[in-house]
């Protein structure tokens, strides 16, 4: 036998399948994925529903608890919250964290002043509005799509075309 020589071995795997079995196997594994994910959920909402059933257990077997109209309405009233003193908190309303609040655009970027259009100005768009209205007429099928061979950049020079018409 030769020294330093390998054989070569022919590979005979067919290379026109090698991408749809890559695809095949990556949907495979999303598919996977998507199964655990749902497992997981499925187990977490399992979980806090034992959570509130031995809560609700705890109340209702044990004869020392007796709950008053007051305490089942704080009890019912999802604003209400107890701390682990003991003590009875109204539940502040999430308006979003503190964190976030503080990148706020409005809070951050100085204040515009607002600028006031002038008569000149909403003519002008008025009249654009009405050019661009006629050109799409014009240019467009009863269905609204474009006629053949026609652009909206096509349709935006007949509504200059028409706008120029219209300032006469």
């Amino acid at each position: 036998m030769v020294r330093g020589v390998r054989e070569f071995q022919e590979d005979f795997r067919d290379d026109r399948r090698r991408e749809e079995e890559r695809s095949d196997s990556r949907r495979e594994d999303q598919r996977r994925q998507d199964m655990l994910r749902a497992q997981e959920e499925s187990d977490r909402q399992r979980r806090e529903d034992e959570r509130r059933q031995d809560a609700l257990r705890i109340v209702m077997n044990d004869d020392a608890i007796e709950i008053t109209p007051e305490e089942r309405k704080l009890i019912n009233n999802p604003e209400m919250k107890m701390m682990d003193d003991g003590s009875i908190v109204r539940r502040a309303r999430a308006r979003g964290s503190a964190f976030a609040s503080q990148f706020r655009l409005d809070k951050l970027l100085p204040r515009a002043k607002k600028t006031v259009r002038k008569k000149a100005r909403k003519e002008l768009d008025r009249l654009q509005a009405e050019a661009f209205r006629e050109a799409n007429k014009l240019l467009r099928t009863k269905a609204g799509k474009l006629r053949k061979g026609v652009t909206q950049s096509d349709v935006a020079k007949r509504a200059q075309k028409i706008l120029k018409r219209l300032r006469k």
